[in-house]
């Protein structure tokens, strides 16, 4: 094994911070040949989208500004569209704690340097402009670690089962081995429950939380309080009763010959006399986990405390916890994006296609997703003329109700065609604004169509595409002549045909009256002989 150095894990005269290697160059280059130099060091423009990698900079920046070498960084932030920059690992600039000097960003540029060593201190910059350094990123070599300690030297079933599965826990025998020799450790079986991956049970007694828990273990007993509402508290007992084990404080230093002192009987931890019941086979008949009185003795009333179930030990819809036993219910927190998430975790079921996170707190960045959900939302960037197509059909996507689009035109003052489609009907909303700025219009957005005639935006399954096309002028002027002039070749070639076919009547026409002429003519002559 290798004692884990920071000079292992990213390389001589890199700095850790978080999970990735950082390293400031002092170099004057252009924005371009800055990125040339991070990819030499296998590395790139550094994205500073965490406190830390942020707080490491403006420190490192501020003690050389102090030894008077003050060094202005490219950072690897772009301008990708007429408004929108991002960093080089294509998530929004939302996503950091630096914010632009007064009056930035400028048009003077698509990309961003550190002009102040302070979170303020972002200026934009033609990217062709040199300034003195840039700052490099690369992923750390966590291939490199500590020496792992040995699963047998390993005391409790946390410390067991904290990395990965490479120890088990057996829990009667309160002993830590290695996976791979189970069977040697325990060759005739005396292991009789083991435990892996972080899936340890409470360490005694007063972990488990509902009645039925508790008696499944072997010397724990339930306490039921007086309420009336199955609320209770699990301890070390018998059939007798609670039990207490009393520690003696060690006198001195020295070894000590005294025997362990045995568990006592200790009816005062659950006194009867005061409506306390204990129970050590048989579960009380009202179990509401404290939240509703019991009617017959055994069913729940009503719920109360935003519970709900049987026994009132799950939250409503809408809430997150675990209120088994007393405990508490809290809303769901999804920033506006959701109003379900599970029950037990908090994690959100984001409605809108593209927002990500437990907390519906960020954009898929990975998949052309951009925004700020905690100022607005996501939108998906269109390109122009291309269609796309959107299947949202997988379980997974069950809970979305919503998709953003955003297209920017390549140019001004050309017509913008859209064309969209679905499976089924859906909601439409087109808006457009002058500026667009991660996920938040920042002048006026003006509706140019809004069509709602069903309750959600669309449901679950849906069949969407949508294509969006900018035809030149030019092009649109030469699409017009060449219709004027096929329409115009068109009329001609009509107009001649007809002009044939008139022709030919008349000339059959004129043949047939001098065919008669002529039969009237010889008749003439006849009758005259």
């Amino acid at each position: 094994c290798t004692v884990c150095f920071i000079e292992n894990i990213c390389g001589e005269s890199w700095q850790l911070v978080g999970n990735s290697c950082l390293k400031l160059i002092t170099a004057n280059d252009s924005y371009d040949n800055a990125k040339l130099a991070c990819r030499s060091h296998n590395a790139v423009l550094a994205s500073l989208t965490t406190l830390k990698k942020v707080q490491f900079v403006l420190k490192e920046l501020q003690s050389r500004a102090a030894l008077s070498k003050s060094v202005t960084p490219w950072v690897g932030l772009r301008k990708v569209n007429v408004s929108y920059w991002c960093w080089e690992d294509m998530s929004p600039f939302t996503n950091t704690t630096l914010q632009w000097l007064p009056g930035e960003p400028s048009d003077a540029g698509f990309c961003g340097y550190l002009a102040e060593p302070s979170a303020g201190g972002l200026k934009a910059a033609a990217c062709i402009n040199s300034f003195n350094g840039s700052l490099c990123e690369r992923s750390a070599n966590h291939s490199v670690k500590q020496c792992r300690t040995p699963c047998a030297l390993r005391s409790s079933c946390s410390e067991c089962t904290s990395v990965g599965s490479e120890c088990m826990w057996c829990s009667n025998m309160r002993q830590c081995v290695d996976s791979n020799a189970y069977v040697a450790s325990f060759p005739y079986g005396q292991c009789m429950e083991w435990y892996t991956m972080n899936t340890c049970p409470p360490e005694n007694c007063s972990g488990y939380r509902t009645c039925s828990q508790c008696l499944d273990q072997p010397g724990c007993g339930w306490c039921t309080d007086p309420s009336n509402t199955g609320r209770g508290q699990c301890m070390e007992g018998s059939y007798r009763g609670p039990i207490q084990t009393l520690l003696h404080a060690p006198s001195s230093s020295k070894p000590s010959f005294i025997p362990p002192p045995q568990p006592m009987l200790n009816v005062s931890l659950c006194p009867q006399e005061t409506k306390y019941n204990w129970s050590f086979i048989h579960c009380p008949a009202c179990q509401c986990n404290g939240h509703s009185a019991c009617v017959n003795e055994s069913v729940c009333e009503r719920c109360e405390d935003l519970t709900t179930g049987r026994h009132c030990e799950s939250c409503i819809s809408g809430y997150y916890g675990d209120p088994t036993n007393g405990g508490s219910c809290q809303p769901c927190k999804c920033n506006g994006h959701a109003s379900l998430c599970n029950s037990n975790n908090g994690k959100c079921f984001c409605t809108t296609k593209g927002i990500k996170g437990d907390r519906c707190n960020l954009c898929e960045v990975e998949n052309r997703y951009q925004g700020n959900p905690l100022r607005g939302t996501c939108y998906y960037t269109l390109l122009i003329d291309y269609q796309f197509t959107f299947s949202l059909s997988q379980e997974d996507d069950r809970y979305y109700t919503a998709i953003n689009f955003v297209a920017t035109p390549d140019e001004q003052n050309r017509d913008l065609d859209m064309i969209i489609n679905a499976s089924k009907n859906f909601n439409l909303n087109i808006t457009w604004a002058t500026s667009f700025a991660a996920g938040t219009q920042s002048g006026e957005e003006i509706p140019i169509v809004s069509s709602s005639n069903i309750k959600d935006n669309f449901t679950w399954p849906i069949k969407i595409q949508i294509a969006f096309s900018q035809h030149s002028n030019f092009m649109d002027l030469v699409q017009f002549f060449v219709t004027f002039f096929s329409c115009f070749l068109s009329l001609l070639l009509v107009a001649a045909v007809v002009w044939k076919i008139k022709q030919s009547c008349w000339a059959s026409r004129r043949r047939e009256v001098g065919a008669i002429a002529m039969a009237e003519l010889h008749c003439s002559i006849l009758l005259h002989l």
